[in-house]
């Protein structure tokens, strides 16, 4: 329902103002009523709280207002020369203040307080035709979206951090893309600087990739920093007992065993229909993947933390190759990763089937850790009482020896370089869910950053000004290929041919080639499908690109680039819409 609008009466004229002569019989009743008001009010109000309150001052009994006047004296037992006194004078000029509004509003203005159906439905839920020709004009086909549409949705949730974000919150410049796909997207992520070992600042950058729903990555990303960061917090008090490595998956287990007992203890204790267990059980029956990075300013070490299938990688410049290399940082922790095949036969030992070789799922799961997932973690039985006392979903077919899943994460530790110096380029670190890894091998996305890089060095700052910016965009897709004997949906890579190096954001860089790059026919294909259905296409997306070169105080980095460009998001669909009008 809309709020009640003002308006002019532009349907009739004016109201006739009231003559002189009325106006002031008006006023002069209204200065009547308003001093036999005024002179009844103050004498019941001093009477009843001269007898109730007698004796106290009243600036014990509901707060103090001081008043230069005696005036009040009389109402106490003794004159108090300056005390503390209430005032209870009528508002005579708020009052008539108010009514001069009120007489002005009703001659001048028209309160439109009735509301009809097109104030409380939709304008899409209403036919109300006065001819055919008004249907006929109303019967248009569906459209896919435009360009400027789909420019608009790539960058609604996309943020590029300036050189002045990175020095106020400490923290390396960072761009952030994201193409959700779900209904409910079940991508999450989070960026932050908070304290790690000795309480020296560290920063924080997270992707949680959840599936069976968003609760746990949405809880994760409440969560998991403040975790880690004050589980780091306790290698001053003895940091022979353990290293940061060893904290940081500490505080992983940690995390999820606070989600699974929170929700299992409320299971079991309180009665059916609790809302309270109900929202305690969400984050433990869906579940979610973590990929952590954390990076110590002081000593220029990262270190990375991977719970799931969502990917780190490093791009690192090669001086002989003259070219970024892709170094991982995580291995996806699938059935198709060996080191985790080898790690469940060998808690699984009489069970030989629960990975199936040709799709790497352990027990219909797709990955092998993760945050969540009470069906691979909890005993048969109350799996059962939590699927019939709060409506959830049955055991795992052929669940024997639980628990199947851990969220205990494989950490790396990485020595970063941050000069631009000696023939040196700083790193540059790529963290993303596996949306994107699914389009997209971790080489092509580091090559793609580097073309990004390259863009915007020959643009004095800004990708819109590169000169080699392309202007021939393919505009059908191409290399498509579908079977439907094998049930085979058609598909793409991204590939450095199919590049499109024109968004000013390196996160919405990496979307924007994960589904198409230049050919952008099936760019809007992947953006005008809705719904269920495309999730088909593609995957929730989330991508992180972080950047370790550092910045002076004077806004410039140490090789002396042009400042990194953050225009408004108006800014960027203005430049991409003149972009795509002239690639048409």
């Amino acid at each position: 329902m809309s709020l009640p609008r003002w308006r002019a009466p532009l349907s009739r004229p004016l109201r006739t103002l009231p003559s002189h002569h009325q106006f002031h019989h008006q006023f002069q009743s209204h200065h009547q009523f308003h001093h036999q008001f005024h002179h009844q009010f103050h004498h019941q109000f001093h009477h009843q709280f001269h007898h109730q309150f007698h004796g106290q001052r009243p600036s014990t009994l509901l707060g103090k207002v001081k008043t230069p006047s005696r005036a009040w004296a009389p109402l106490f037992q003794s004159p108090i020369p300056s005390a503390d006194v209430l005032q209870s004078r009528f508002p005579v000029k708020r009052a008539l203040f108010l009514l001069a509004l009120g007489v002005a509003g009703y001659y001048f203005l028209d309160l439109d307080l009735d509301l009809d159906i097109t104030d409380e439905v939709q304008p899409e839920c209403l036919h109300f035709y006065k001819s055919l020709d008004e249907v006929r004009q109303n019967d248009s086909g569906l459209v896919p979206l435009t360009d400027i549409h789909a420019e608009y949705i790539l960058y609604s949730q996309a943020f590029a951090m300036t050189e002045k974000d990175a020095r106020q919150y400490n923290i390396p410049l960072t761009h952030i893309g994201s193409l959700p796909s779900n209904p409910m997207p079940e991508d999450t992520l989070a960026i932050g600087t908070a304290p790690g070992p000795k309480e020296e600042p560290w920063n924080f950058w997270a992707v949680c990739d959840g599936h069976a729903g968003p609760t746990t990555s949405m809880l994760l990303q409440r969560i998991l920093i403040p975790y880690v960061s004050s589980m780091l917090a306790t290698w001053e008090s003895n940091p022979s007992s353990s290293s940061p490595t060893d904290l940081i998956a500490e505080a992983f287990i940690r995390a999820d065993s606070f989600i699974m007992e929170s929700a299992q203890r409320r299971a079991s204790w309180l009665p059916v229909g609790s809302a309270e267990t109900m929202v305690n059980l969400l984050p433990a029956m869906s579940g979610s993947c973590a990929l952590l990075a954390a990076f110590d300013p002081q000593t220029s070490i990262l270190r990375v933390a991977c719970t799931g299938d969502s990917r780190a990688v490093l791009g690192r410049w090669d001086p002989q190759e003259q070219k970024y290399m892709a170094e991982p940082l995580s291995i996806d922790q699938t059935g198709f990763n060996s080191s985790e095949v080898s790690r469940i036969t060998a808690e699984h030992p009489d069970e030989p089937d629960i990975l199936d070789p040709k799709t790497g799922r352990l027990l219909g799961m797709a990955v092998t850790r993760a945050f969540g997932d009470h069906r691979w973690k909890w005993s048969e039985e109350l799996i059962k009482e939590v699927q019939y006392k709060f409506w959830g979903p049955p055991p795992r077919p052929h669940y024997k020896t639980p628990p199947y899943m851990t969220a205990e994460p494989v950490v790396t530790e990485t020595k970063i370089n941050r000069e631009n110096t000696n023939g040196e380029k700083a790193d540059f670190l790529i963290l993303a869910s596996d949306g994107l890894w699914d389009k997209i091998s971790s080489e092509h996305a580091v090559e793609c950053v580097q073309q990004w890089l390259e863009a915007k060095v020959r643009g004095n700052g800004s990708v819109f000004n590169d000169p080699h910016l392309s202007k021939g965009l393919v505009s059908r897709p191409t290399n498509l290929e579908y079977d439907v004997e094998t049930k085979t949906y058609p598909t793409w890579k991204a590939e450095p041919k199919y590049f499109a190096i024109q968004d000013e954001n390196a996160g919405v860089c990496l979307v924007r080639n994960a589904i198409g790059g230049n050919r952008r026919e099936l760019v809007r294909l992947v953006m005008t499908a809705q719904g269920p259905h495309k999730r088909n296409l593609v995957d929730d997306i989330t991508v992180l690109v972080v950047f370790f070169d550092r910045v002076e105080e004077d806004g410039k980095q140490v090789e002396k680039k042009k400042s990194w460009f953050s225009g408004s998001l108006g800014g960027k669909i203005s430049g991409m819409a003149s972009l795509a009008g002239s690639k048409e």
